[in-house]
């Protein structure tokens, strides 16, 4: 047993040395796929975080009606604020309306108009599950059917070009990702059935020898799979750099902490396998029947 193991991780090895060739070029585009697709990955998730901060934390603006009393005012934004999807707020009253008005236009709005007609307003934050225009635009509609409720506001043009941003760049990305990774499969494919073609003959001995088809296709599965882990090095390697190169830059602003690089080799290394695995399973499936 133990001596049939060394000859299958001997002639996994040997193989691939012996097409050094196409199982460098193969490496890669793995390497690059997995580069991509990791980059992809973490700017998708680290975009929806700084999300948050250009758009003050998803701001919702309510404004009551003239009308309203401060009592029934009160009464609404504590309705609101106990609405799942509101994350927390803060009730504006027609002093504190007045600081604003001052803070933006530098006057005081009672020696302009001789009274405060400014109304009762509320600021409210959205709850990190609602954080996505068409969850805004149901909030919104919905806190529009409250009688004390005359407005509400919110950053919407900036939230339309943050989702279309977001959606144009992971499109670009997959597609990006997506061809790589059959163009990196293919290649492992290819460098399998040559190393298939050039061991035709002691494939055909191990057969008059009684070996069984799992024992001479284990091989050149473990080959792909080695060419899946050394693409993975390469992504890993060339991420590791680019991290190092970007908390140089954004000191001390940091985008990618230790325990995201540990999920990103993990990342790295199960993909590449399986990369590896698809492409030489592909070959052997084909030419090894």
């Amino acid at each position: 047993m133990i001596s049939k193991i060394k000859f299958i991780i001997a002639e996994s090895f040997r193989g691939f040395f012996y097409a050094w060739t196409p199982a460098l070029l193969s490496c890669i585009t793995i390497g690059i796929s997995l580069f991509v697709i990791t980059i992809s990955f973490f700017s998708y998730f680290l975009f929806i975080t700084y999300t948050d901060t250009v758009t003050k934390d998803y701001e919702l603006n309510v404004f009551f009606s003239e009308s309203t009393s401060l009592e029934n005012a009160e009464k609404s934004f504590n309705e609101i604020l106990s609405l799942p999807s509101i994350k927390n707020g803060e009730f504006i009253n027609k002093n504190k309306s007045a600081k604003k008005f001052k803070t933006y236009f530098s006057s005081n709005i009672e020696d302009l108009l001789g009274e405060n007609p400014l109304p009762y307003s509320a600021e409210f934050n959205i709850s990190q599950n609602n954080r996505n225009l068409d969850s805004l635009l149901i909030i919104s509609e919905n806190l529009k059917k409250i009688n004390t409720v005359d407005i509400v506001k919110y950053d919407k043009e900036i939230l339309i070009r943050f989702e279309n941003i977001i959606n144009k760049l992971m499109t670009t990305f997959s597609i990006i990702g997506i061809a790589i990774v059959v163009i990196s499969i293919i290649l492992v494919s290819n460098t399998t059935r040559l190393m298939i073609h050039s061991k035709k003959e002691s494939i055909n001995i191990l057969s008059l020898l009684g070996a069984t088809n799992l024992f001479i296709r284990v091989p050149f599965l473990i080959e792909g799979i080695i060419q899946g882990l050394f693409g993975a090095s390469m992504s890993i390697v060339s991420l590791y750099f680019l991290k190092i190169l970007l908390e140089y830059i954004f000191v001390p602003l940091v985008l990618v902490n230790d325990y995201n690089f540990q999920l990103i080799i993990l990342l790295n290394l199960g993909l590449g396998i399986i990369f590896g695995l698809i492409g030489s399973k592909r070959a052997v499936s084909k030419y090894l029947s």
